[in-house]
């Protein structure tokens, strides 16, 4: 692939939602004697390569890679482009599972895969490339035309070139059932064993008030019993997706000053009231704060929680609309 190349020459661009570290890479039991490898979390340098390690631990000990698992909102454009090389030669399937998503340099390995699976609540989106503190530059131009020329070299729709060449780098654009139909990527995955998760058989409305309800009692800092971060982010999101017709309403702010840049996902707690888990990086990509925050009922405050030391305070909205932060408050 032509565009491989040319991805590799330019400066590492970085694409939404942080994590603390890299991508996970692990290998699990599949099908048969056969191996799924999964792939979790933000794509850095390094992680390709730990990718084709589990891939030949395989293969040396007889067992065939059956399909790779994705799980990851984007990261480093060149990682992504190399994964989806790996991906591509190795002729192997991709599958974002239930509850999954597989956004921005994950869509390249995505791509890639020979068959496609994504599971029907898998969120799969595009969008621009952008440098590490968020700007739009003629360097990150030239990486967004390049993203695209290697998407076409997978066979991706013109459509969907189109949507990730326009989207700005502070937004996804999801696709929808017939962009996924137009991709070829298969939906039904009740016949491919390792791919299925069990399925609920309550409704949607009755998972999205169960999820509501589950995140309205969640609570945060040392000390307490409480799920890991990655799950909480993963259930706000599919949660925003039940409520915004399988779309997450997801934002993004950068300041120039303090070359900070937070991405959120907001959503409707089971009493109605606004919530907004956010992640804030530094330039380098550094975690610096990852907070949720609660509305009281009129939206004009909200009480918000640092996920990690479990600070308490209130932010309050101004008349224009923006939210400042107020005191801290006693912790319960």
């Amino acid at each position: 692939m032509k565009a491989i190349v040319a991805i590799l020459a330019v400066p590492a661009f970085f694409l939404l939602l942080p994590t603390a570290d890299g991508a996970a890479v692990k290998s699990v039991p599949g099908r048969a004697g056969k191996v799924v490898i999964h792939v979790s979390g933000r794509f850095v340098e390094g992680d390709t390569e730990a990718f084709m390690s589990a891939f030949n631990k395989a293969k040396e000990a007889g067992r065939p890679v059956e399909n790779v698992f994705l799980n990851s909102s984007g990261g480093s454009l060149a990682e992504g482009a190399r994964l989806a090389t790996a991906i591509k030669f190795g002729r192997l399937a991709t599958m974002v599972p239930d509850g999954a998503m597989c956004a921005s340099a994950c869509f390249l390995a995505f791509a890639a895969g020979e068959p496609r699976f994504a599971a029907p609540t898998a969120l799969i989106g595009v969008h621009k490339a952008a440098e590490k503190h968020g700007r739009e530059t003629k360097s990150s131009a030239v990486a967004t035309a390049l993203m695209a020329q290697m998407a076409k070299e997978l066979g991706v729709p013109s459509s969907i070139v189109g949507r990730m060449v326009a989207t700005p780098p502070n937004q996804i654009a999801w696709l929808d059932a017939s962009d996924l139909r137009a991709m070829n990527v298969k939906r039904d995955v009740r016949d491919t064993g390792a791919f299925a998760r069990p399925s609920s058989p309550s409704s949607g409305s009755e998972r999205a008030s169960s999820a509501a309800a589950s995140l309205s009692a969640a609570s945060t800092g040392p000390g307490h019993e409480r799920q890991s971060w990655n799950d909480f982010l993963d259930k706000a999101i599919a949660l925003s997706a039940e409520q915004n017709q399988g779309a997450p309403a997801m934002v993004r702010s950068c300041t120039a000053e303090s070359k900070v840049c937070a991405l959120g996902v907001t959503y409707l707690l089971e009493d109605g009231r606004r919530a907004l888990v956010t992640v804030m990086q530094d330039q380098s990509g550094v975690i610096i704060r990852r907070e949720v925050c609660k509305s009281n009922s009129t939206n004009d405050y909200r009480d918000c929680a640092d996920w990690d030391s479990g600070a308490q305070y209130r932010d309050f909205k101004t008349e224009d609309g923006h939210w400042v932060q107020g005191v801290s408050t006693m912790q319960h």
